[in-house]
């Protein structure tokens, strides 16, 4: 979601911007800079001031696009989320064969490899991200989430024939459960990287997509028992 031409839209953007397109360029800049810091660092350590020095803006000016941090990143989430639905929605739509419970779940989990970004935001949301943000603006997300929980979900039961109607968004429910706390058991501090480093704790190590698919995997032979 990093833009590589961010430094050539800072030197294009007026000083104030005036029209629809220079806002949203303007936007699409915080977006890409609090994206940078957050990869190199953490959610606590993000400040707004900071995103305002990278993208060459007045502190002002970024509250005026995004009132709170919270703010920022849950449309930074939004950005990460349904760019990722689309994608997961391109795997399902063309896959050749036959899809079986194990193929699906191996899917969905290796579709959010190398999307640490996305799957540490989507543990935040509940507890961080929609605790300092209106309805005005927690509505259309929200409004846009179950959207693409029910369109996804739809191909989702379209691929396995023993899921009944309301399986597939209630998949992606529980997929986002598992996501959120597996992405917190798989994100170590230093000190339990090192502690876990010794051969007996092994069993406490966590590998974020290995233990979803095996998870998904699990759920889906469920429901195809039932």
């Amino acid at each position: 979601m990093v833009s590589n031409t961010a430094a050539k839209v800072k030197r294009a953007l007026p000083q104030r911007a005036r029209k629809d397109e220079d806002k949203e360029a303007r936007r699409r800049l915080i977006l890409e800079e609090a994206l940078t810091l957050y990869q190199a660092t953490s959610y606590a350590d993000v400040k707004m001031a900071d995103v305002a020095e990278r993208a060459q803006l007045a502190k002002g000016t970024v509250f005026l696009y995004f009132p709170t941090k919270e703010a920022l990143f849950l449309a930074l989430l939004e950005d990460l989320l349904f760019a990722w639905f689309a994608r997961l929605d391109g795997l399902l739509e063309h896959g050749e064969g036959r899809w079986t419970g194990p193929r699906l779940a191996r899917t969905v989990a290796e579709s959010l490899e190398g999307e640490e970004s996305l799957t540490r935001l989507l543990a935040m949301l509940q507890t961080v991200l929609e605790q300092n943000v209106t309805a005005e603006q927690l509505r259309p997300f929200k409004e846009r989430l179950l959207g693409a929980l029910l369109s996804t979900g739809a191909r989702v039961e379209q691929r396995l024939s023993f899921l009944k109607d309301g399986d597939g968004p209630r998949f992606l429910v529980h997929l986002h459960a598992l996501v959120t706390g597996l992405r917190q058991m798989a994100d170590l501090a230093p000190v339990t990287r090192e502690v876990l480093a010794l051969p007996h704790m092994a069993p406490l190590k966590v590998d974020f997509t290995a233990e979803l698919t095996t998870a998904l995997a699990t759920l889906l032979r469920g429901l195809e028992s039932r």
